[in-house]
């Protein structure tokens, strides 16, 4: 009787343990499609790839979307030309990273202005005034990383109104600013 007892114990709790474990992977599925929702999309460009778009800066490549993350962030390749530079300016709600790849991309955090070689790296958390730019004289290429994502719209804007205007127009900055302003984006 003991040998019967103890073997309907050990298929009960065989059983007890199935449906929990079941009810375990259950969960765990459900959670993986949570999380799946918010993952971002397979991105492989091959070199060149996509095409470079003139802007007034100089040339810009879209190499990830905040649509292809979900929002979660962008990345975009820019070629600046000698002598551009932005004026003082924060993001309320957006951080920049900027790795520089190529000449040397010149920052000014707060007053103090710096000079950032190839290889060298700058996080602007949001809400940090700075101004960024290239003083020196070959073109200087930086991967810009913009957290959250939404922001690589003024640069597409921005390519789009260089089509029809250029910096040397009078109401070019106006109509960037209006730009701004459609898009809502953080500037």
């Amino acid at each position: 009787m003991k040998k019967i007892l103890l073997a309907a114990l050990i298929v009960s709790s065989l059983f007890s343990g199935l449906e929990r474990i079941s009810a375990a992977q259950t969960i765990t599925e459900q959670t993986q499609s949570e999380d799946d929702k918010n993952r971002p999309q397979l991105v492989a460009l091959k070199s060149g790839e996509p095409a470079e778009l003139a802007y007034d800066a100089g040339m810009a490549r879209f190499l990830v979307s905040s649509e292809e993350t979900h929002g979660a962030w962008s990345l975009v390749e820019l070629k600046e030309m000698p002598g551009y530079h932005t004026n003082l300016h924060r993001h309320n709600h957006t951080d920049e990273a900027f790795y520089v790849l190529e000449g040397v991309l010149t920052v000014n955090i707060g007053g103090s202005l710096a000079e950032y070689p190839a290889g060298s790296y700058v996080l602007i958390p949001r809400g940090t005034p700075h101004a960024q730019g290239n003083g020196g004289n070959v073109p200087t290429r930086i991967l810009l990383t913009m957290t959250p994502g939404g922001f690589e719209r003024s640069f597409k804007d921005r390519v789009e109104l260089f089509k029809t205007a250029k910096p040397t127009d009078p109401d070019f900055r106006k109509k960037r600013k209006e730009n701004a302003a459609r898009g809502n984006y953080d500037v």
